[in-house]
């Protein structure tokens, strides 16, 4: 048997969590080079045009500032790192998608979130969900046992996509090498906790992209280094897709098979997928100006 761990990798050291005070915060403008009348504001940046700070309402109130945009404050509790590639990206994007603007503030140990008073308890709502598939996950897996260590589903990062070309390689996929770094770009600003790799060590070893239309998930790119089957990594990613687009309301998977490629029938069929009678159409897009 195998035990296999999925948890957030945008940059973050531990899973997500996150709280909220109830007080509300205001953004204050000031003439550039002048430092507020206040001894600990909250966050200061200065600008060619003018200082802005971010206080709470009362002490912008006492200092006579004119606040702007009422929030409240939201704070990562993950540790993260100021180089990661695509962590906030997830998370603002799936807060925009529900409709609730969002400020964000990165800071050395910690994200930090304003959004409206009016909408913090959908946003903390939405950060629930969100942790909820990013969050550990103890699965084990009948298998072959490897002795080379113990892999890890987790969701990929934009250094992986080196790791990918040459998975995908092994596995002689069809892809434009040279484009896959745009596109997995594009979808982990998306739906970044979707794309999934199984890694082991500084390998990857497996991989499969799922995408959600808002009404139905896809599976695409699922491989498996050859030189790992019957380690039951395939089923695993599988599984944790299929998780994780329920959470996002999917009520059907779709997945698409190369006529070269029908050997791999039996295994989608044992996980319980069956074929339709469909004809599939596509029109590939001239670059947008």
């Amino acid at each position: 048997m195998r035990t296999w761990r999925s948890k957030i990798s945008h940059g973050c050291s531990a899973p997500l969590r996150r709280s909220f005070t109830r007080d509300v915060y205001v953004f204050c403008r000031l003439p550039r080079g002048s430092l507020p009348a206040i001894a600990e504001p909250v966050f200061m940046f200065q600008e060619d045009e003018a200082t802005t700070v971010v206080v709470t309402e009362e002490q912008a109130e006492a200092s006579g500032l004119a606040g702007e945009c009422p929030s409240s404050w939201i704070t990562l509790g993950a540790s993260s790192d100021l180089a990661a590639v695509g962590f906030l990206a997830v998370i603002s994007d799936r807060l925009a998608a529900a409709g609730i603007s969002t400020n964000v503030v990165p800071a050395f140990h910690h994200d930090h979130l304003f959004v409206p008073v009016a909408m913090v308890d959908e946003a903390m709502a939405e950060l629930t969900r969100l942790g909820e598939l990013h969050r550990p996950l103890p699965m084990t897996v009948a298998g072959k046992r490897s002795d080379l260590g113990e892999i890890h589903i987790r969701p990929a990062r934009l250094d992986d996509a080196g790791g990918l070309v040459a998975l995908w390689e092994s596995c002689r996929l069809r892809f434009e090498s040279a484009e896959l770094t745009t596109e997995l770009r594009s979808c982990l600003r998306r739906h970044g906790e979707l794309v999934l790799v199984a890694a082991q060590g500084e390998s990857l070893v497996g991989s499969l992209w799922a995408t959600y239309d808002g009404r139905r998930g896809w599976i695409q790119r699922l491989a498996t280094d050859p030189t790992r089957r019957a380690l039951g990594i395939g089923e695993a990613l599988v599984a944790e897709a299929e998780d994780r687009l329920a959470r996002l309301g999917a009520r059907k998977v779709n997945l698409l098979i190369e006529p070269d490629n029908l050997a791999v029938l039996s295994f989608y069929e044992r996980l319980g997928y069956t074929t339709d009678a469909l004809l599939f159409m596509e029109r590939w897009l001239k670059p947008a100006p």
